[in-house]
């Protein structure tokens, strides 16, 4: 319609009605790790990671496909409109790790398969590999300059389906008769290999990937660091007040989509003033204005971990629980989503009468903007008729 017609019809109409936002979804569970007809699972589910909306990549120990008889784990993602679709079908050997893009075109896992690709493979070497979803191609990142990987793990793929980040170990040498595993760098569509991880004889690993593959977090040494790959400079996010080394280990980073901000747990209390629960805390470390900020416990006494940050660096995911649980006395772990700028805290995994989980709930994964969280447990009691009395896959609506 052109501009003239346009301002025509305004002026008949009168002034259009503000847009107005779509109203949240009330905070909701689901269990999303069931079969093709929304039957519980017999066997585990466990082991999610988020893209954008609801896409969710887990691993189930049990059929989940109608088409699935192999009795394997197998990579499955759950899309936006609720339906289970296998990833690493074909496969003679279990897969696991599934790690989708935001939109879950690409998707990234491990398998032991020897079929996953042809012509087949001879071993069952730990090796990831990428399927497109789009055309059902799959792909296998084994090798670094010619030299085969030994073991592969621990993929990441970035938001925008364009890199993948992953740990390996090469294979000994004379040279190197101890190899450890380094942190890699892969672009997507014929690009090349990139080794992201210093050459400083210590096991990296658990790396993270921001959007447009160009910051990578990863822990190595008992630290996490955040390499820019398009400078090379490197940061370390575990740093103590003043600047100095920290007096405790930090792993398991979760980056943000910009590389501003990155979560990560540690053991060390000098990171932040009043950090007295002598136990391992997430924290966020921003890397733009040199801040780091301790996510807290549910409790006085407990520890948090299993971070996972937001996209958009707004929200954190992380459990809450007290390591030093007497004879299993005392609350389970729990999962729970925090809103940074607000200091704002949701239990994410609650039970149908709005309590704490009765069995312990963790690997959480947070959507882009913080609504959404998906986490596993056995706990019976966070939907209607779980009976099977195994870990299963939620996904939780935030408020």
């Amino acid at each position: 319609m052109s501009g003239l017609c346009l301002t025509a019809v305004l002026g008949t109409m009168g002034a259009l009605p503000a847009y107005a936002e779509p109203e949240p979804e009330p905070p909701a569970t689901e269990r999303i790790s069931t079969t093709y007809d929304g039957a519980q699972l017999d066997e585990p589910s466990y082991g999610p990671a988020m893209g954008d909306g609801r896409n969710t990549a887990f691993t189930a120990e049990g059929p989940v496909g109608r088409d699935d008889t192999d009795g394997l784990a197998d990579v499955y993602i759950h899309d936006r409109l609720g339906k289970n679709s296998e990833v690493s079908y074909n496969g003679d050997g279990p897969s696991r790790a599934g790690t989708p893009c935001t939109s879950g075109r690409m998707v990234g896992f491990v398998s032991e398969s020897t079929k996953i690709v042809t012509p087949p493979r001879p071993d069952r070497r730990p090796l990831v590999y990428i399927r497109n979803r789009s055309v059902g191609k799959v792909t296998g990142l084994h090798s670094y300059q010619g030299v085969a990987f030994a073991s592969m793990s621990q993929p990441m793929v970035d938001s925008f389906c364009m890199w993948i980040t992953y740990t390996a170990t090469l294979p000994p040498t004379e040279a190197d008769p101890d190899p450890q595993p380094r942190v890699y760098r892969f672009r997507f569509n014929g690009g090349t290999t990139d080794l992201v991880s210093e050459a400083s004889g210590e096991a990296a690993g658990h790396p993270s990937i921001s959007e447009g593959g160009r910051y990578v977090a990863y822990e190595q040494g008992g630290d996490v660091y955040v390499r820019d790959l398009d400078t090379g400079s490197l940061e370390k996010a575990g740093t103590a007040l003043g600047g100095g080394a920290a007096n405790g280990t930090s792993s398991a980073p979760s980056i943000s989509a910009d590389g501003r901000r990155v979560a990560f747990e540690s053991r060390a209390s000098d990171l932040v003033p009043g950090d007295r629960n002598r136990d391992v805390n997430v924290f966020v470390r921003d890397l733009d204005t040199g801040t780091t900020t301790l996510v807290e416990g549910a409790h006085k006494k407990d520890g948090t971990a299993q971070a996972s940050l937001a996209l958009n660096g707004t929200h954190v995911a992380y459990v809450s629980a007290r390591t030093k649980r007497a004879k299993g006395k005392g609350p389970a772990p729990s999962v729970y989503l925090l809103e940074l700028a607000t200091g704002k805290t949701q239990l994410i995994s609650v039970d149908s009468e709005g309590g704490r989980n009765d069995l312990a709930a963790g690997e959480p994964s947070v959507n882009h903007d913080g609504t959404v969280v998906a986490f596993a447990s056995a706990s019976a009691d966070l939907v209607p008729g779980d009976t099977n009395g195994v870990s299963d896959v939620f996904l939780r609506t935030a408020r």
